[in-house]
């Protein structure tokens, strides 16, 4: 039997006077974001209604919640409790909610249950981009932006920062019980006997729970450990493959594999870099504008050239663009269907085993290499089979004119939409913890920019 939700209708009119949708113009955003919403296929957000059973009152309409929730997120207002109060103060949140007010505890449930649907909304988005001729896929531009993690990166701690904590925690445990032991001894002699015996020293409590979020980092230290041992090895066995392959076509080497010790895991099992233990997926990374650091992600966003459409919005917590292009084009060629004819990217995605990879795939790349780039693998070029690295060759592609025009075009493409993401739009920090989620938070403010492109070109 179907759930029964409470009754939500668009066309309803309030009971007084005028209708409360005329106060906005017809070429309000809410209106587009609402119209949007409506011909979305949200069948697996429905769906999980179903085995919560029947009983109860009828929940929130998922409709009213997405709604509020992208419109909220496309004005920078993503906090569950101000959401909450705009459906009451704001006139657009309130045509959206049609004069429902779910509060903030249902808003933010909402976002942490269905986060993980995002991606397929995010497509069905794209896909009414590409409808309405906004995706033309002969220019796309890759970059990245460094994004907050909701985690205080003073807390971040390496392997022997957190196994040094949990010796001084066992110690402050240790003399909060022998300190307790005393004073209830002393507090019988004076008073006698009247006390449980089972209370806890606040002191005692406070250092056993950060005792027990150091042992869960280091766990999840150790495992990691064990993972990057066991993807080091496919790695490099795939690597192998794809070298073996231009040995025996060209009869020399693609690029110097990483040393390995004889065990055949990687040399360093335990890495030094730090781990916090609030979002452990998190990094701490460099923000190049601000010269800093903080504990964040790094989001990949690859847009289309000529309309600025985003059409693969991905997140990692690698700290580099290194071997990250092909990957995000594979990701263009899933979502949209096509494969872009040009590509282009700053010097942080340039390796020559990349831009290999990216020529198979029928994509011509611009991305110039580091200034101290040398380039190993070597390729004929021009009717006259001059032998070139890759890197050279790059080089000398991007210094013609052709190849400096196409390449001028990319801080124009890009950079307008994480300006439009973070300084328009606010998003600073993530509200959620872990990459899937903070993944799925990333897609959501690519919808709000791609329904954007979508309003105006409809407008």
């Amino acid at each position: 039997m179907p759930r029964v939700f409470r009754d939500y209708n668009v066309n309803q009119p309030m009971l007084f006077g005028p209708d409360v949708r005329e106060w906005l113009s017809d070429a309000h955003p809410s209106h587009f974001i609402s119209d949007v919403v409506e011909k979305l296929d949200l069948t697996k957000i429905y769906k999980s209604y179903e085995s919560k059973g029947l009983r109860g009152a009828p929940p929130i309409d998922p409709r009213l919640l997405l709604k509020i929730m992208i419109y909220g997120y496309s004005i920078g207002t993503r906090s569950s409790r101000k959401l909450e109060k705009a459906t009451y103060e704001d006139v657009a949140f309130r045509i959206l909610s049609c004069d429902q007010h779910p509060d903030h505890d249902t808003i933010a449930a909402f976002r942490r249950r269905h986060i993980k649907s995002i991606h397929g909304i995010f497509l069905q988005v794209l896909t009414l981009c590409q409808e309405a001729g906004l995706v033309k896929m002969g220019h796309v531009s890759l970059d990245g932006t460094k994004v907050k993690a909701s985690a205080n990166k003073s807390k971040s701690r390496n392997y022997e920062q957190a196994k040094k904590s949990q010796e001084e925690l066992n110690a402050e445990i240790r003399a909060a019980l022998t300190d307790a032991k005393n004073t209830d001894a002393a507090e019988d002699k004076k008073y006698g006997k009247g006390r449980r015996g089972d209370e806890l020293p606040l002191r005692l409590k406070n250092s056993a729970s950060r005792k027990i979020i150091i042992d869960q980092l280091l766990a999840k230290i150790e495992v990691e450990a064990a993972q990057r041992c066991r993807e080091y090895v496919d790695e490099k066995a795939e690597k192998k493959k794809e070298d073996d392959l231009w040995m025996e076509e060209n009869g020399e080497k693609f690029e110097r594999r990483p040393p390995v010790n004889p065990n055949g895991k990687s040399v360093a099992e335990i890495v030094p870099a730090r781990r916090n233990p609030t979002d452990y997926d998190s990094r701490i990374m460099k923000e190049h504008q601000s010269g800093g650091h903080i504990q964040g992600y790094n989001c990949q966003a690859a847009v289309d050239a000529d309309s600025q459409v985003i059409v693969a919005a991905e997140v990692t917590n690698q700290v580099n663009d290194k071997q990250l292009a092909p990957k995000m084009m594979a990701e263009v060629e899933k979502n949209t269907g096509k494969t872009p004819k040009i590509m282009t990217a700053d010097n942080g995605y340039f390796s020559e085993r990349d831009i290999v990879n990216l020529e198979k795939m029928g994509i011509d790349p611009y991305i110039p290499p580091t200034s101290n780039a040398i380039g190993k693998r070597h390729i004929n070029v021009g009717q006259q089979c001059r032998r070139l690295t890759v890197t050279a060759f790059m080089r000398e592609k991007l210094n013609s004119k052709t190849g400096g025009d196409i390449y001028r075009k990319r801080k124009a493409i890009t950079e307008p939409v994480f300006g439009q993401l973070k300084e328009a739009r606010r998003f600073r920090t993530f509200l959620l913890r872990g990459t899937e989620n903070v993944c799925g938070e990333w897609q959501l403010m690519a919808i709000c920019h791609n329904l954007g492109k979508l309003h105006k070109a409809k407008a």
